[in-house]
């Protein structure tokens, strides 16, 4: 009896390294419905919304941040890019990413955090925000809403390899969205 014990987690350990660590999630979870109809005309970005708090120290380089912002054609208002108050800490070190952005958009937001706001340690779960929505250093939500991320797990996100539903489903498994416990949303 031990030996079968011992020959069925071989034989499950095996089989989840040739499947890969990430095995697929239902896309249920993964996108929105398809009655969603996206705010914005999404043939050129998936971002419709995107909000920004950036550290004081880059408020020179707002005019830059806007332009490269307009150059991947999402619409900028006034109130996109704001910024701590001068002596005010850093910014959070979060992202939040809507379940329908694609994933090039996705990697693009994330080396923006990593440029302007130095470094992404935590996820913002998906459900709570917009499908195309996006926010770099948002205090909008709870602790509970966040979950840690290690560079390791960002830079598998960042994999250019990665099909918007792969990125999606990786972004599942690492906020562990299936399981959260207090359902807030």
């Amino acid at each position: 009896m031990k030996r079968l014990m011992i020959l069925a987690v071989a034989l499950l350990g095996f089989s989840v390294m040739l499947i890969g660590s990430s095995l697929a999630v239902s896309k249920e979870y993964l996108f929105p419905p398809s009655t969603y109809k996206p705010p914005c005309d999404t043939s050129k970005t998936t971002v419709c919304t995107i909000e920004i708090w950036l550290a004081h120290k880059h408020k020179k380089q707002k005019k830059e941040i806007r332009g490269f912002l307009k150059a991947k054609t999402i619409k900028v208002l006034n109130h996109t890019v704001q910024f701590w108050r001068r002596k005010g800490g850093h910014p959070p070190t979060n992202i939040a990413i809507g379940s329908a952005v694609s994933a090039e958009d996705a990697r693009m937001v994330i080396d923006f955090a990593l440029k302007y706001n130095d470094r992404v340690d935590l996820l913002v779960l998906r459900p709570l925000n917009p499908p195309n929505y996006v926010a770099v250093a948002t205090s909008a939500w709870d602790e509970l809403s966040q979950i840690p991320i290690n560079p390791e797990d960002l830079k598998k996100l960042r994999d250019p390899k990665l099909t918007t539903e792969e990125f999606h489903s990786l972004y599942y498994e690492l906020t562990n969205e299936g399981n959260v416990q207090n359902k807030f949303y």
